[in-house]
């Protein structure tokens, strides 16, 4: 998947990607209010499971988030709502033809609902006007397709048939976001980024950075283990959101493809148990028995 595709779907994880995103959009973060409890936001978004309840960290497992995770602190969100927010990045990246500043944006437009403020509001995600903006600039190119479920628009998906350019569907920022199911603030509170993530992305951003020459092979090798760990876990998240028909096709792929392996493996060590016939029997000087035993091998490996 060309390194790890689903790791397009990722970028917000890192802490420089968040130090130059939120610092552009921190100023309109909502305040905190520790006395509210989680409030569903209805329309497209499903209902919290913690619903009536404040907002609680949620811990690394099978009920990690898969999406905005950021947030695992103080959040109402699981994968009940990052689910389906994943899959939506997603589309946008592999068929929304989306650029990497949107990719970026609408991710954090998407992880708004993760928000605890957010969440202990009433109404839909409530979202700063000067926010929408920036991510309707950026994804003004990327394809959306008007969903006839919940009559919104959402990044192009593999089921949708037309799929039109964000400039098509809406003239600015702000119609961009009511038409994906946000509410449009221009005063505060309201989202517009978060100032934990910001102090999260500065504080990583501020580490000392070690050079010395004798530690670069073990840091490069440790850089390796950690790509490939992110892989699998990336791809362990998108098989978690797959449907079924998917994961059945997915599992029959594998299927297929082991039972291929099997048979060449199959063939190469009667292949070389011939082979050491051969040399035992010309060893021995038997070789024309040898050759007969071979020839019955030989017809084996042909028929199967």
């Amino acid at each position: 998947m060309g390194r790890c595709l689903t790791k397009k779907v990722f970028l917000i994880r890192s802490p420089i990607l968040f130090l130059h995103l939120l610092i552009s959009f921190s100023s309109g973060a909502l305040k905190p209010d520790s006395r509210g409890v989680c409030v569903s936001k209805g329309g497209r978004f499903p209902p919290y499971e913690s619903e009536g309840k404040p907002p609680k960290p949620i811990g690394k497992g099978s009920n990690d988030l898969t999406l905005c995770q950021v947030f695992r602190k103080r959040t109402c969100c699981s994968p009940a709502q990052t689910n389906p927010a994943f899959v939506a990045v997603r589309n946008l990246a592999t068929f929304g033809e989306a650029s990497q500043d949107c990719l970026n944006l609408f991710e954090l437009l998407e992880c708004s609902i993760c928000n605890p403020n957010v969440g202990t509001q009433p109404g839909p995600p409530r979202i700063c006007a000067s926010f929408c903006n920036k991510v309707f600039e950026a994804c003004k190119d990327a394809y959306f397709a008007s969903s006839a479920l919940t009559q919104m628009i959402g990044p192009c998906g593999v089921n949708d048939i037309i799929c039109v350019k964000t400039s098509n569907w809406e003239s600015n920022g702000t119609s961009f976001c009511e038409a994906a199911g946000f509410s449009v603030q221009t005063k505060e509170p309201c989202y517009g980024g978060s100032k934990a993530s910001l102090e999260s992305s500065v504080e990583e951003s501020r580490r000392p950075r070690v050079s010395i020459k004798k530690k670069k092979k073990k840091k490069k090798t440790t850089r390796l283990k950690t790509e490939t760990l992110s892989c699998f876990k990336d791809l362990l998240q998108w098989v978690r959101v797959m449907t079924t028909v998917q994961k059945v096709s997915l599992g029959v792929s594998f299927l297929v493809a082991g039972m291929f392996l099997f048979r060449q493996w199959n063939n190469r060590n009667q292949k070389q148990r011939l082979a050491g016939i051969q040399r035992a029997a010309r060893r021995l000087g038997g070789k024309a028995n040898g050759n007969s035993y071979s020839a019955a091998i030989n017809r084996r490996v042909v028929q199967s």
